[in-house]
């Protein structure tokens, strides 16, 4: 179907399916990859752009209902004044951090202004509301357009000369992101890459066998290969440590968890995209997955990996003094237990990127990575190069918060482009993200906190045991650190905590923000409260009193010398908590009730 319409004010007609998605047109036919994809679903908002004044997702408008319409993308009009200064504000407030949100927060904030030039923060919050950020908190987002709205000037920080510390600077990676030039792994390729399609597993634990695809490619002339895990020219194998590669780029047989990448489809885009899972020759033998950390436990379980007859990756472990004689002589013990989820890093940006195989030998990958060094050993090591033979070129991150430590489809993308010969890039869906990378530890964890009359913390002990799925990941890490840190930012001289990292059936779990500790957290809080209202001691006072301060040591021996800022922390909010309880004081006391001074 021939498709005219307005693009930021100029002519545009092309040639297109009617039933492509705008946001395609727009990025594929057109080039202008500022509109960006979060989730091709409508619930990011992150390809937020106006349609005939109106804001719409592109990823959910067809090429059609575009035809006649007039489309304004982040890139905008040479003179539209209000977007020049949305772009300003949001630099002069820090509203732009990762960027893959930015051009949808950008035509969202344009279009309340345009209808209402000083709106309420309260109507900027329900304009934005249909677009996502994972880093900010929204609150520099809202107050850059309150900036515009209240007519303010948005000045850029200037230099600072003489003392610098503290001067607050505007990013230099920032214009990028406001004028949606900035390149995420989705945005870019190379004009004859192929497309990687990866088939995953439907089971949580399986045998598989493959069969002959040579009807396959009969039916599907253009799919140009179908790469197993024998085709792998290298290791089949990766892994974040150097001597625990336990998860392979291809499953060979057997499969640990469902989302597992089983083969790999390469050709062009709609060739692959039309090969059913019907027509993969493939034949499964279920076997019963292990599921929770209960199961995988308990003495009878088969175990997810040979090499650990237990399922128990690691072990970590953290003594100092005598545990057992501080808690008998404690005034007040607390003891708990507290048990979480898996949870989705969840950022906007899905896992992007391609591969180029060079004259030399040498493979260039570009993709969206948090560890680009990591990226290059594995990649090379399953490509079956050295690594300085391959170079990482990483893109604009659109959010990680620790899942993009973990390599994804750069081993994969390595192998496929050395096999072929050729570019290859890939695009993970919302759903394969989900599906596939790694989640934050479920955790069960149990201690017990002892303190003396005054508050002081005697003593602490836990017990936490992590979900790390099939396969390690950074699961030793988590395993290791909670240890050191599960007693909390407080000063304690008796401590006992272990911790095992466990295999499942399940999600492999990785980074994300803390490695394990806000888990652990979750109980040395609580823990804390309780033992304050044990001795009726307010929990204000109880932190204060132990929190750890400069010259004293650690649970592991280590001595604080400097960037020690818990008291000073909860010096900030002293006295908002003094009149929270004010408050609640008086709240209680109209309704009877008596607390004993120990707050909410």
């Amino acid at each position: 179907m021939r498709v005219s319409f307005e693009l930021n004010g100029e002519p545009s007609t092309l040639d297109v399916d009617p039933f492509e998605r705008l946001s395609e047109v727009l990025r594929i036919d057109l080039g202008m990859t500022g509109t960006k994809v979060g989730c091709d679903a409508g619930d990011c908002g992150a390809c937020t752009v106006m349609l005939d004044g109106l804001q719409v997702c592109a990823c959910m408008v067809s090429a059609a209902q575009a035809d006649g319409a007039e489309v304004e993308t982040v890139e905008g009009r040479a003179d539209d004044e209000l977007l020049a200064e949305l772009r300003l504000a949001f630099l002069e407030h820090g509203a732009a951090q990762c960027g893959i949100c930015t051009p949808g927060m950008l035509m969202a904030a344009r279009d309340i202004l345009l209808r209402k030039p000083n709106p309420s923060r309260a109507e900027i919050e329900d304009a934005l509301g249909g677009v996502l950020c994972r880093c900010t908190g929204y609150l520099k987002i809202v107050e850059a357009v309150e900036s515009v709205g209240a007519q303010q000037t948005p000045q850029t920080a200037p230099t600072p000369a003489g003392c610098a510390v503290g001067a607050r600077l505007v990013r230099i990676d920032g214009a990028p992101k406001v004028d949606g030039s900035d390149q995420f792994g989705a945005d870019a390729a190379p004009a004859n890459a192929l497309w990687l399609r990866t088939i995953r597993s439907p089971h949580a634990r399986a045998r598989f066998e493959l069969g002959n695809f040579d009807a396959l490619y009969q039916r599907h002339p253009d799919l140009v290969k179908v790469l197993i895990a024998a085709d792998i020219p290298g290791e089949n194998s990766f892994g974040v440590y150097p001597d625990l590669k336990d998860q392979p780029v291809l499953a060979d047989g057997e499969v640990r968890y469902r989302g597992e990448a089983i083969l790999a489809l390469i050709g062009p885009r709609a060739a692959i995209a039309a090969i059913t899972a019907e027509e993969l020759p493939i034949i499964w033998s279920l076997e019963t997955p292990t599921v929770g950390i209960a199961a995988a436990t308990a003495s009878s379980v088969a175990p997810v990996h040979a090499t650990r007859p237990d399922n128990i990756l690691v072990h970590g472990n953290v003594e100092c003094g005598d545990v057992d004689a501080a808690f008998d002589a404690a005034a007040a013990v607390a003891e708990g237990e507290i048990q979480t989820a898996f949870v989705e890093h969840a950022y906007i940006e899905p896992e992007a990127g391609y591969a180029m195989p060079l004259a030399d030998g040498r493979i260039e990958i570009v993709a969206s990575t948090q560890t680009p060094y990591m990226d290059r050993d594995e990649a090379a090591r399953v490509a079956g190069i050295d690594p300085a033979q391959v170079r990482i070129i990483p893109t604009a991150c659109g959010g990680g918060f620790g899942g993009k430590l973990d390599v994804a489809l750069q081993p994969t993308l390595a192998a496929a482009a050395r096999v072929v010969g050729r570019p290859v890039r890939s695009i993970y869906s919302r759903i394969e993200s989900m599906a596939s990378t790694t989640k934050r530890h479920p955790a069960y964890i149990q201690g017990r906190i002892g303190v003396d009359g005054d508050g002081r913390i005697t003593a602490y002990e836990s017990s936490a045991d992590f979900n790390t799925g099939a396969y390690a990941s950074w699961g030793p890490t988590v395993a290791n650190r909670v240890p050191v840190h599960a007693a909390g930012p407080y000063r304690v001289s008796n401590v006992h905590n272990r911790s095992r990292a466990i295999y499942t059936n399940e999600t492999p779990a990785g980074a994300f923000r803390g490695f394990g500790v806000p888990q652990s957290a979750i109980l040395n809080e609580r823990l804390l409260d309780d033992a304050a209202e044990r001795i009726a001691m307010d929990r204000w006072d109880i932190r204060y009193l132990n929190a750890l301060r400069p010259g004293d040591a650690t649970v592991t021996g280590q001595v604080l010398k400097a960037s020690c800022g818990l008291a000073a922390c909860l010096d900030a909010l002293r006295e908002d908590w003094r009149a929270m309880l004010t408050r609640a004081s008086e709240h209680n006391a109209r309704d009877g009730v008596l607390r004993r001074g120990v707050g909410i």
